[in-house]
């Protein structure tokens, strides 16, 4: 289960310290629209594990968040209201 104290952790980790064998794809991330907001982001965190560290395709990849901007919330529903 996801709670802030695994996403600090999740957050903490460092690119170079990732296995790429061991990240998920995000292309392989499934989200119904349909669904509402709360349970998309909930179907998009249990499917990418760790939402600060992933990968596409070969390329990894590490979202940092900028102090004065929005916040992984307000990324994964706008994330989660697209169709990819």
């Amino acid at each position: 289960m996801i709670n802030g104290k695994n996403l600090d952790y999740f957050k903490s980790l460092k690119l170079y310290d990732a296995k790429i064998e061991n990240l998920k794809d995000i292309k392989s991330v499934k989200i119904d629209t349909k669904r509402p907001t709360t349970e998309r982001v909930l179907l998009f965190m249990a499917q990418i594990g760790n939402p600060y560290l992933f990968k596409v395709g070969d390329v990894p990849v590490k979202v940092i968040f900028n102090d004065n901007g929005p916040t992984l919330q307000q990324c994964l529903e706008i994330f989660s209201s697209k169709n990819f």
